[in-house]
């Protein structure tokens, strides 16, 4: 597997996610990478409180994204709509 790296890739998410789902709708995925096979890219999502997760994306599908959740000593949380 490869990492795969865009600078100041931004979106909202369009749904909350709670802490143990492992897929993520964004309002918006075009400023992320492409991913091919065995590609991924690590994504941080923050709250408007300061809150944040760093997971690793694994697949794109629209604007979804197959998410493994608690990266970099990160802890998986809920994240409400616009995050």
């Amino acid at each position: 597997m490869s990492v795969v790296l865009a600078n100041n890739a931004e979106t909202t998410l369009a749904a909350a996610i709670n802490s143990i789902v492992t897929s993520m709708t964004v309002a918006d995925a075009s400023t992320f990478p492409v991913l091919g096979s065995g590609e991924y890219f690590y994504c941080t999502v923050q709250s408007t409180s300061g809150t944040y997760e760093i997971v690793k994306v694994t697949a794109i599908s629209g604007n979804t994204f197959t998410i493994v959740r608690g990266q970099e000593s990160t802890i998986a949380v809920s994240f409400s709509i616009g995050a």
